[in-house]
């Protein structure tokens, strides 16, 4: 997965830095996966449902394979999302490390020439989230 921010200046780098690093938060992750959560849920009710069946027939193995499977299937995905999610920050943060050690070596400007605003916060410098 690449990480494609403008290196021209340090401000048009975090400006469009700032958005993409929001969108893949843990948090926000998380809560696009609705569907798959869901999922989960149908899932370990198979699951559950099979367990139980156990009990009263032998015939419930099906339901408890399909239900593993299943649950296997959902948490990967959720585990893969969340580490592209943790990959794409740390890209961001490297790129942020790197665009602020060239401004401050001289090699790009830190706002282009019309620029009158504020210059944003690097995304580096941010509190990080544990997931």
């Amino acid at each position: 997965m690449t990480v494609d921010l403008p290196t021209t200046s340090v401000v048009e780098f975090r400006r469009a830095a700032w958005p993409l690093l929001r969108r893949n938060t843990g948090g926000v992750v998380v809560m696009d996966l609705y569907l798959t959560w869901a999922a989960l849920g149908a899932s370990a009710c198979i699951l559950g449902f099979g367990l139980v069946g156990l009990t009263f027939s032998a015939t419930s193995w099906w339901f408890v394979l399909v239900g593993l499977v299943c649950t296997v299937l959902v948490a990967r995905r959720i585990r893969g999302r969340l580490r592209r999610a943790r990959t794409v920050r740390d890209r961001i943060d490297a790129l942020s490390r790197e665009v602020d050690a060239r401004a401050a070596g001289g090699l790009i400007p830190v706002a282009p020439a019309s620029w009158t605003e504020a210059v944003p916060p690097p995304p580096h410098e941010r509190a990080s989230s544990w997931m």
